[in-house]
């Protein structure tokens, strides 16, 4: 199976994609491979690519004033990924794109997606999904953050993503649920005990 067959598939099963859909994926994304550690976007530049992740993780994440990082998303397999405002508004990125891991990533420019979008209701569909399902991630992402302590936020994002916890550093994990890594690690070897 080829990476484009890969994604085509993913398409049709997920959204039910017709024939011409299938001809503008392979007529509209590239592949990308960018190896462990890579940025791939620049906090500042603008976010010109939506990505969608077939093998490896890819985090967005900004800097604050004091150089500390804050992991704002984790994507996985068979995930979106962009920086929403920055892609949608044409305007600087208040975030970083980096891979975690080597990866294999479709992306779709800009120009290609908001062509595909305007000759295919199932593109729309997409894009419409893709929206709900930001907009639910953030109010959860929200809840979590403010209503748990760090302690359950840990069990929590161990027991919803074990294969991740393996895959990334501490040091990630701890700033995706905004507690220190030294946080992280007593609350981790409370569970293990």
């Amino acid at each position: 199976m080829s990476d484009f067959d890969y994604l085509i598939n993913y398409a049709q099963n997920t959204f039910g994609l017709d024939d011409a859909d299938v001809k503008r994926i392979d007529d509209y994304f590239e592949i990308q491979t960018p190896k462990k550690n890579e940025i791939i976007l620049n906090s500042g530049e603008v976010c010109k690519n939506i990505y969608f992740v077939k093998k490896g993780i890819l985090r967005t994440f900004h800097i604050n004033s004091n150089g500390t990082e804050f992991t704002r998303l984790i994507v996985k397999e068979n995930q979106f990924c962009t920086v929403l405002i920055s892609f949608q508004e044409k305007m600087a990125s208040p975030a970083f794109i980096q891979a975690l891991e080597d990866c294999v990533l479709f992306r779709i420019s800009q120009e290609n997606f908001l062509r595909f979008v305007s000759q295919s209701e199932n593109a729309k569909k997409i894009y419409t999904t893709i929206l709900e399902e930001f907009q639910n991630f953030q109010i959860k992402r929200l809840e979590f953050l403010t209503q748990y302590s760090p302690q359950e936020k840990t069990e929590i994002f161990i027991k919803e993503n074990p294969e991740l916890e393996s895959r990334i550093t501490d040091k990630i994990i701890a700033s995706y649920l905004q507690i220190t890594p030294e946080t992280y690690s007593r609350c981790k070897k409370k569970l293990e005990s």
